[in-house]
Parts: C-alpha cells; sequence; structure tokens
C-alpha cells in the first residue's frame, strides 16, 4: 500500500507461506588413502593389545603353575619329540631297508634274465646247429625240389663255313653212304668240301645250363662255343681252304616245359671256362626258379660235402630210365636226330637233371676239385654247397681219376654276369666280397678234359 504525500509503501504477506526449498548437503568427501589408514591404525591397535594381552597372560599362568607340573609336562613334551624322531628315524631305516631289497632284487632279476638271455642264445645257436647238420644231411632233397626246375639241358649244333664266300662246308659226296651217313676210314679226319651235293658238316652237341634270374643262364664257355673244345672239329680236315666255326643252333630244355627256349649268346670268360647266355622275358616262365649264388661261404672249404645237378650223356641217360621196350620204340621214332629226341622227351616231360653228390678234395684260387660224379654232358652244371646255394660251375673231369671234377667258383660267373648286365634278384649282403679269394692259394696245373659230349 503507497501513502500518499509520503514515499512509503507497505507490503503484505500471508502469515501460512511455503518455506524456501533448500537442496540436499551433499557429503563430505574424504579421501582413500585416509580412510584406509584410519582402518590400518584401529586394526593395529587392536593387534598390539591382543598380543599385549596374550603375552602376559602365559607368563602370570606360567607363575601359577607348579614346579613339579613343569617337570611333568617338559618330560611328556620331551618323550614325545623323542618318539616322534625315533619314529622317524625307524621308519627312514625301514625305507632304506626296502629300498635295498629292491634293489638287490632288481639285480637278482636281471641277473636271471641275462641268464635266460644267454641261454636263450645258446639255446637258438644250438637250434641253428642243428638245423644245418640236419639240412646237410638232407640238403640234396630239398636242393631237387627247390632249383632242379632252374637247370637245362643245353643243346645246339653248329657248321663251319668257307670264309671268302661263307658257303657251309660239306662232306665230300664219295664219303657218304647211300643212307646218307658218312664213311669215314680208319682214324683219317673227314674231309670238307664247299663244293658238290654231300651232306652238310653239321655238329650237334648237348651240355647242362642253369638259370640264375633276369633270363640269364649260365653255363661254359665250350658249351656255347663247342667248336674250342670238339674233338670230332679239331679232326677236321679241310684243305686247302679257310673254315670258320658258325653256331646254327642254340636252345635249353627246362624241366617241366614242354617246349625249348632259344639261347643267345651274351659274352664269354677269357681266361675261365664261363659263359652267360640270355632267354628273352616275354619267353621266360615264371614256373623256373632261380638259382641263388653263394659269394662268400664257409660250404667252399675240403671236406665240405657238396650236390651236383646236370645232364651227363644228354638223353641217353634219360632214356636210361625208360624201360627197354619203350626206349627201342623211342630210339626206332626218334633218334635219328638228336633235336627230335630231346624235343620228344621235352614234350612227354622226360627231361631231368640228374643229382649227385660227394666232398670237396681240393681248393685253388680258380678252381675247386670235388668227387660228385658226372659224365660228358655234365659241363656247365651247378655245383651246391651245404649253404643250398651255387658256390662252383661244373667244367672238366680229371683224365685218370672219372671221381675228380673240376668247377669254377661261382664269384667269377657273377662277375662276368655283372658285366654282361646281370642284376641279382637277392639283396647284397654284409660281408659278401667278391674279391674273396685272396687267401685261397695259386692255381695249379691238371690235366682235365672239358665234360661235353658230342653227338
Amino acid at each position: 500500500v503507497r501513502i500518499e504525500a509520503t514515499d512509503l509503501a507497505l507490503q503484505f504477506f500471508p502469515v501460512r507461506s511455503l518455506p524456501m526449498v533448500i537442496g540436499p548437503r551433499r557429503e563430505a568427501q574424504i579421501a582413500p588413502f585416509i580412510e584406509n589408514a584410519a582402518i590400518e591404525s584401529a586394526a593395529t591397535a587392536r593387534r598390539d593389545d591382543a598380543k599385549v594381552f596374550l603375552r602376559e597372560f602365559t607368563r602370570e599362568l606360567v607363575r601359577e603353575i607348579n614346579p613339579s607340573t613343569k617337570l611333568f609336562l617338559l618330560a611328556i613334551t620331551l618323550a614325545l619329540v623323542g618318539g616322534i624322531l625315533y619314529l622317524g628315524f625307524g621308519v627312514y631305516k625301514e625305507i632304506q631297508r626296502t629300498r635295498r631289497i629292491n634293489e638287490e632284487y632288481s639285480a637278482r632279476i636281471k641277473n636271471v634274465e641275462e641268464g635266460y638271455t644267454k641261454t636263450q642264445a645258446g639255446v637258438n645257436e644250438a637250434n641253428k646247429k642243428n638245423d644245418t647238420i640236419i639240412n646237410s644231411l638232407s640238403f640234396v632233397p630239398k636242393l631237387v625240389t627247390e632249383y632242379s626246375g632252374g637247370v637245362c639241358l643245353i643243346s645246339g649244333s653248329f657248321v663251319f663255313v668257307e670264309s671268302s664266300t661263307g658257303r657251309q662246308l660239306r662232306y665230300p659226296a664219295s664219303q657218304m653212304s647211300d643212307d646218307g651217313v658218312v664213311i669215314q676210314n680208319g682214324d683219317e679226319p673227314a674231309e670238307l668240301t664247299p663244293e658238290g651235293n654231300g651232306a652238310i658238316a653239321e655238329f650237334e652237341f648237348v651240355g647242362t645250363g642253369f638259370h640264375v634270374g633276369g633270363g640269364y643262364v649260365i653255363t661254359n664257355k665250350h658249351v656255347a662255343q663247342p667248336w674250342e673244345a670238339d674233338e670230332r672239329a679239331q679232326s677236321l680236315s679241310v684243305s686247302g681252304i679257310s673254315g670258320k666255326p658258325r653256331l646254327k643252333k642254340l636252345v635249353a630244355y627246362f624241366p617241366g616245359q614242354t617246349h625249348p627256349f632259344t639261347l643267345k649268346f651274351k659274352q664269354a670268360s677269357a681266361r675261365d671256362d664261363l659263359a652267360v647266355c640270355t632267354i628273352k622275358i616275354e619267353e621266360l616262365k615264371e614256373t623256373i626258379p632261380v638259382l641263388p649264388l653263394d659269394k662268400v661261404s664257409e660250404a667252399e672249404a675240403i671236406g665240405k660235402e657238396v650236390a651236383m645237378m646236370g645232364y651227363p650223356n644228354g638223353p641217353d641217360r634219360i632214356l636210361a630210365m625208360v624201360e627197354d621196350s619203350e626206349r627201342r620204340s623211342i630210339n626206332a621214332r626218334y633218334g635219328s636226330s638228336l633235336e627230335t629226341l630231346i624235343n620228344y622227351l621235352a614234350e612227354s616231360k622226360r627231361i631231368q637233371p640228374m643229382t649227385t653228390r660227394g666232398y670237396i678234395t681240393d681248393l685253388d684260387a680258380r678252381r675247386v676239385v670235388h668227387s660228385a660224379q658226372t659224365a660228358e654232358g655234365g659241363s656247365g652244371a651247378p655245383l651246391f654247397g651245404q649253404s643250398g646255394r651255387v658256390i662252383g660251375v661244373n667244367f672238366a673231369i680229371f683224365t685218370e681219376n672219372t671221381a675228380s671234377n673240376f668247377a669254377v667258383p661261382v664269384r667269377y660267373a657273377i662277375t662276368l654276369l655283372e658285366r654282361a648286365g646281370w642284376k641279382s634278384p637277392e639283396p647284397e649282403s654284409e660281408g659278401q666280397n667278391e674279391n674273396a679269394n685272396a687267401n685261397q692259394a695259386n692255381p695249379r696245373s691238371a690235366t682235365a678234359n672239358p665234360a661235353n659230349p658230342s653227338r
């Protein structure tokens, strides 16, 4: 209300008015480290008071305990400690004793195991020796069963041709009978000529060979090149004509096979009576076994037993196993030609090598002398040792003692085979050495004849 004539102005307010709104009061902010320090201080004080109380309480309690009681408690404590130590020491000693017993038992078990191992090794060695003895007594039948199918009868023929013209040499017509048989007067050699209409001078021969894998066949040089040892060829007189030999046919007949396999001359040794021939792989039968070769063996020693498989006397020996009536019939039908006769024997599955056994009687660097009997036709035959492997290739017989025969050590055949491209079907064994002939004696001369027949 304004009073006129004055500058006064009055204002009136109601008695019941709302109080002024005051906002909430914010709490005081205390730093966290100050709060933590205060709490820790209070706790430390309480811990110190507890420690002091316990210390004083224990001290007063000890003062109040009777000395005899103290001694009794001390004795009990010492007894407990001593008992614990005694038990601990006893347990320790028992552990040590148990460990020692275990070690002794382990040593005994180890000794027993070693003894068992030695005993087992001795038993195995004894078994091996027994097997060796048994095999040495029965290795020949085993050889026949396993390897006779890989020993072949080799047959062939050769002629002489004129060097300048290549014409085959013939027997003069004057030396031929009406039925075509060559007539020879006494010891005079037959004279050959490229002229005329006489029969061509063809010389047939037989021998032995054996398959060593991959179509390779081992035989003697004088079997693959027979004119160098054939007495008939050496006795020929070719008057005024320069003639040279030519191989006309060379085939192999394996046991159980009804047809021959053509042999291709591969290589011959310049020093030893060895030759390598091959058969076409596509013609080779899986049933023809591979004869194992023994590069280095204890079987090659004087006194050791050996066995030989071959075809001594060629088809004549095979026919000797036939009854007389049947043999006469076979000779009448097929005996006019060696080729025809052997083909018939192959078709009738009569081709089978003869097996003989003997002992090594002498050795030198390039010869194995043995007593396994053979005859003409046995040239190129494999000589087996007690190892059941081939240790030599038979090539000659001693002229004054038919029980002494000669074989070339098989290591020289292996060298010739490898030069010809042969790969061994067996892995190389440790300790085998193809030059293991260093400790052999020097070669000695002997009067020997090739064991190759002619027909």
